[in-house]
């Protein structure tokens, strides 16, 4: 058999990186109540209907007493709780990104189309990079964020904004000639520890509180222990996918 010549492959892989982004990166499956959408390029809010593709750069915010499910083009699923914004970061063959600055969102990625298909989300104040599992994320008005771990693991981080900041921070230390201004002692209330400078694994049944100013909390929760109405019609929600 004839291989294909260097000017054929290269045609090709233009093909299929034209396929891919052509793909929308996401697509509303699901909307009770009112959910609005801006495009990448727009200026205005509007309500958006069930099957409406998403792209990167797309932002969606759904009102009061509302509930939207969006699935990836890897199989991804993200579900928004009222009240909840979220915008699309990035998109490609196995990688996904999502900004979540406020809010509550699902995550469920037990049923993927694309193996090896991985996710990260951001919020103000954490980074959480996924594959694989089931967990929720929480983000507070004053930017703090709370993530619980339902299924698998997931590696939170500090994110893009504390890292600045903390980098800052490190650069008005006094030097080996105590320049620069010495900061006064400072208790830690409670449970939270030091700032989070580094990534951490949490597993099924942990949680991982960081506020605004970076300091975090770890601690252990019942994931069978359903209360919260969100958590309840998603474990349903998951109970039905699974056995489709």
């Amino acid at each position: 058999m004839k291989k294909p010549s260097m000017t054929a492959a290269i045609v090709l892989a233009g093909c299929i990186a034209a396929a891919l982004a052509a793909e929308p990166a996401a697509r509303i499956t699901r909307i009770d109540g009112v959910a609005s959408l801006m495009r990448k390029d727009g200026d205005k809010w509007r309500q958006v209907k069930p099957n409406t593709p998403l792209t990167v750069g797309d932002q969606l915010y759904t009102e009061s007493e509302s509930f939207v499910e969006i699935r990836y083009h890897t199989g991804a699923i993200l579900r928004m709780d009222e009240k909840t914004k979220i915008t699309l970061e990035s998109s490609s063959e196995k990688s996904l990104a999502t900004k979540s600055p406020l809010g509550k969102i699902w995550v469920n990625m037990k049923k993927l189309t694309t193996q090896g298909a991985e996710f990260q989300v951001s919020t103000p104040t954490a980074t959480a990079a996924i594959r694989g599992t089931i967990y929720k994320l929480t983000t507070d008005k004053d930017s703090s964020s709370t993530v619980d771990v339902y299924d698998g693991k997931v590696a939170v981080g500090p994110s893009d904004r504390l890292k600045q900041e903390q980098k800052k921070e490190e650069a008005q230390q006094p030097g080996p000639e105590g320049v620069g201004e010495v900061p006064g002692p400072e208790e830690i209330p409670g449970p939270y520890e030091v700032p989070l400078e580094t990534w951490l694994t949490i597993v099924a049944g942990q949680r991982i509180a960081i506020r605004n100013d970076g300091k975090f909390a770890q601690g252990d929760f019942d994931p069978n222990a359903t209360v919260e109405a969100f958590v309840k019609k998603n474990k349903e929600l998951d109970t039905e996918m699974m056995k489709k």
